[in-house]
């Protein structure tokens, strides 16, 4: 279900951008350089494909930082607060959406810089922004689609459960690790291709999205302590 509504949503948001310009800015995609890809309506299939993947990423990256936070004193398990809570919810939601955005702001600016690597100049944007290129609009978009797929997934759950559990050792420190080498990978690439400016700008944002992350879990024992 996470698969084929990620696909769906992001799919719809690529066709609306081509189109009309929202939600991420007018970008367009060289389809010269598209022969033989796969599109749906104008929309290459593997590049909305990978939404669900990075929005993935992002989401049990967060749960992985907050469910320490939010569980419940002395409890072998703990209930998914985006099924039980809707304040602690919307926090995974919300935190799920940011932290996406911000592996999108990592890998976009490299992304339009396809010429300079495997992957090709594919697409361009019609307003470039300040940002390496990179309009506003489109971190915009990067937040509201991966809202809207999170969100659309966990409530669709709780109509059929709404009082799943389950075990604080599934909630690994593998889901951070697919989100960093996500990240690594492209601030790799970066580097690799000689953009030295962006490649540092990516590093310091990765550093701070990790000391974060690292400063509320080392937080989250002695908030269960207290009960606060």
């Amino acid at each position: 279900m996470w698969l084929v509504s990620g696909y769906f949503i992001a799919w719809l948001s690529e066709y609306s951008s081509i189109h009309n310009g929202f939600p991420y800015g007018e970008y367009h995609y060289i389809y010269e350089n598209l022969q033989g890809e796969l599109q749906v309506a104008g929309v290459p299939f593997f590049d909305s494909l990978s939404y669900p993947f990075l929005i993935f990423a992002g989401w049990t990256t967060a749960e992985f930082v907050l469910l320490p936070l939010l569980c419940k004193e002395g409890q072998g398990e703990v209930d998914l607060p985006h099924l039980t809570s809707p304040y602690k919810g919307g926090a995974i939601i919300i935190l799920g959406a940011v932290l996406t955005m911000l592996l999108d702001v990592i890998i976009d600016p490299i992304a339009t810089m396809g010429d300079k690597w495997f992957l090709g100049k594919i697409h361009f944007y019609a307003h470039p922004g300040w940002y390496f290129g990179i309009p506003m609009t489109n971190f915009a978009g990067w937040f509201l689609v991966p809202l809207a797929v999170i969100a659309f997934n966990i409530l669709t759950w709780r109509l059929f459960d709404s009082r799943l559990t389950t075990h604080e050792s599934r909630i690994t420190f593998l889901y951070p690790l697919f989100y960093l080498s996500i990240a690594l990978f492209n601030i790799a690439v970066t580097f690799w291709v000689g953009e030295w400016k962006l490649g540092i700008a990516s590093s310091l944002i990765l550093t701070a999205i990790t000391g974060v992350s690292m400063l509320a879990s080392r937080s989250a024992p002695a908030r269960q302590k207290t009960g606060s």
